[in-house]
């Protein structure tokens, strides 16, 4: 963290904290307490730093979000054909939230989104960005004449999205299995784009 003032190293230690106790006992699990204990800190020190729990959440969420789109993006490069990037994009959005504890918290604080106007906008900007990049894809793909899509693109992208959110709570939840989201989307994908579904499995 070199560069960082102290203030902003202790706000990242303790959104990591955040993280770290949602993960391991869930959202409820996460009380003011219990993140200043993983942090090494007191309850009122942790304040100092950010004004309310509710303030740590957004931020551990917000974080984890950031992080959820890293993955996507860095799953996909230029010299990729638009199947293979539709391809990578599938994988990395089925799995994402599954290979590490922080990629999960957004999961975690999904229905907080319900009631909490500030979890609601990082949300909106999650699934905004998830839509835009599936939606870049079909573009490209569209272009060079791989896809066909029965739908306008920005409304496939959307329904990728939030087929992927719903299926990834059922692995999370331990009511599927990775295989069988990564089966479902692709075959989603496959009807909606016209692409080979298998070619998009075979990645």
């Amino acid at each position: 963290m070199a560069g960082l003032s102290k203030r902003e190293v202790r706000r990242r230690e303790i959104v990591a904290a955040a993280q770290a106790v949602a993960a391991r006992d869930g959202a409820e699990g996460a009380t003011l307490r219990a993140i200043a204990a993983e942090a090494g800190m007191a309850a009122n020190a942790v304040l100092y730093y950010y004004g309310s729990l509710a303030d740590i959440t957004a931020a551990a969420v917000k974080a984890s979000s950031d992080r959820l789109l890293a993955k996507l993006s860095e799953a996909v490069s230029a010299d990729m054909s638009p199947t293979v990037r539709l391809a990578a994009v599938i994988r990395a959005g089925t799995t994402a939230g599954l290979d590490d504890d922080v990629s999960r918290i957004p999961y975690e604080y999904w229905p907080h989104s319900l009631r909490d106007p500030e979890h609601r906008r990082i949300q909106e900007e999650l699934t905004s960005a998830q839509q835009l990049i599936y939606e870049r894809v079909i573009d490209e793909g569209v272009r060079a004449g791989e896809f066909f899509p029965v739908l306008a693109p920005a409304k496939i992208a959307r329904a990728l999205v939030a087929q992927e959110d719903g299926l990834v709570m059922d692995v999370l939840a331990g009511i599927a299995s990775s295989d069988d989201v990564l089966d479902l989307i692709a075959s989603l994908a496959s009807a909606l784009l016209g692409v080979d579904r298998d070619a998009l499995l075979d990645q």
